[in-house]
């Protein structure tokens, strides 16, 4: 079958569309970039000064105004709290709470599973743990607020042995 398409749409037709599309406004998509750290949050200066100024933009369509946004790594904690972790292996889980100001928790598990790590921490309290090739193994520290920092490294040997340096 075969229409004519000057049949199916009247001059009246026509111009009513020509007018809805005039006058909708036009749809933007949203930006691809997520605001993660609030722009106001304070900035560590001398991993400011060190970086070049980075910038994300707005809006895809306009005009390019662009907004700076510290990434969470270059932000200050207000309370003085920092708790990092890096895991590398599988079904492990690290738990850290910290409570009071000036805590700094670091955790990193390489190599391992099913490893569980947790710390608690008071108030000014420095904790670094490191688990090598530990596979089933659970670590718990306790720090109460003022507590003497924790340096320690937890590693299987390839003969088999453990190695435990504090």
């Amino acid at each position: 079958m075969h229409f004519a398409m000057m049949s199916l749409i009247s001059p009246r037709g026509a111009l009513a569309g020509a007018l809805l599309l005039v006058a909708c406004p036009g749809a933007f998509a949203q930006s691809a970039y997520i605001t993660q750290v609030s722009p106001h949050a304070p900035v560590i200066e001398a991993i400011q000064a060190a970086q070049p100024t980075q910038t994300v933009p707005v809006s895809q369509y306009g005009p390019n105004q662009t907004a700076f946004v510290p990434t969470p790594e270059l932000t200050q904690p207000r309370n003085g709290n920092v708790a990092s972790t890096l895991q590398i292996g599988s079904f492990n889980r690290v738990y850290q709470s910290q409570s009071g100001g000036g805590n700094f928790s670091n955790v990193g598990i390489v190599g391992g599973n099913s490893n569980n790590v947790g710390v608690w921490q008071g108030g000014r309290d420095l904790s670094n743990l490191a688990l090598i090739n530990m596979q089933g193994f659970t670590v718990d520290v306790l720090q109460p607020p003022g507590a003497a920092p924790i340096n320690m490294l937890i590693a299987r040997l390839p003969n088999g042995g453990l190695l435990i340096k504090r």
